[in-house]
């Protein structure tokens, strides 16, 4: 999709659906997305046709352009009611959501992070069955109060860092300059220390298990850390224990931030495109692999 920049600002064009409308939500905002949906789901003429929830978003240089082309592009599916609106519109989230993906490379914020995540075919593959795993997806609405960030510089350097809330709830390292395999960590509830196959795995990859590794963290938190490969990392995922006790303590985090409705000191990090682009192929590629 070819739109023209007019060096505006940087911003949002997102995609809301709702189960009370027969039409889709496609706008703009400079705001963090998060703030935009509870605005909507607050006032007329949207509020009455809602909830409505994240279905997709686009991180852009110039987000008004991006909004305005894509108006253009629905314009003969502008719904006439209710009055006054000009952006509900009577078209297939599918279709919406491809028109996001087509857009412009140019226009897109960080495009670079998105195109190396994929480009390392086992890191792309356990970041999707992390995400389809954690069932992080299914909270899109509050992004921004949990974080996904790609190629930090974090110490040694990370493929990839998750918070929820103040802390990290999950991370990899990048390899080290003599080829040292990445140490991964992921929070979850201390119940996995009742699994003694867990604790024998960890002990063949030089594993380890962390009480209450932040003082933010709840106080059933532990962190567990080890070394190895993606492949060694889905291997982990796959042990009896680890969805249990992951699960139990991040749904219970973002339980709570959600219910407080508060976002992350690292909204500003968080990667909105490559959250899209897992996203979408999730919902091109359900099956695991």
């Amino acid at each position: 999709m070819s739109v023209a920049r007019s060096g505006g600002a940087r911003g949002y064009v997102y995609l809301l659906t709702s189960p009370n409308s027969d039409c889709v939500k496609v706008g703009g905002t400079a705001a963090l997305p998060l703030k935009r949906i509870r605005e909507v789901n607050a006032t007329e003429p949207y509020r009455s046709l809602g909830p409505w929830s994240l279905e997709d978003c686009r991180e852009v240089h110039d987000w008004r352009a991006v909004e305005r082309h894509m108006h253009y592009t629905f314009r003969g599916k502008l719904a006439r009611r209710p009055l006054g609106q000009r952006e509900l519109f009577r078209a297939a989230p599918v279709v919406v959501r491809e028109q996001l993906s087509a857009l412009d490379p140019s226009l897109i914020l960080r495009k670079p992070r998105v195109d190396r995540m994929f480009q390392d075919e086992e890191f792309a593959w356990f970041r999707m069955r992390l995400f389809r795993f954690t069932g992080i997806l299914t909270w899109s609405d509050i992004q921004g109060a949990w974080t996904f960030t790609l190629f930090t510089q974090t110490g040694r350097g990370r493929y990839y860092t998750i918070n929820i809330g103040p802390h990290e709830v999950a991370y990899a390292t990048l390899p080290g300059r003599f080829g040292l395999e990445p140490y991964h960590a992921i929070v979850m509830d201390k119940l996995i220390r009742e699994f003694p196959k867990v604790t024998t795995w960890l002990k063949r990859h030089r594993g380890r298990i962390l009480s209450r590794p932040y003082a933010t963290a709840l106080p059933r938190s532990v962190s567990v850390g080890f070394v190895g490969s993606f492949e060694s990392a889905h291997e982990f995922l796959s042990l009896d224990g680890v969805r249990r006790a992951l699960v139990a303590y991040w749904s219970e985090s973002l339980i709570r931030l959600q219910e407080r409705e508060v976002g992350s000191m690292f909204a500003r990090y968080h990667d909105w495109n490559p959250v899209s682009e897992l996203r979408n192929r999730l919902r091109s590629e359900p099956r695991e692999r």
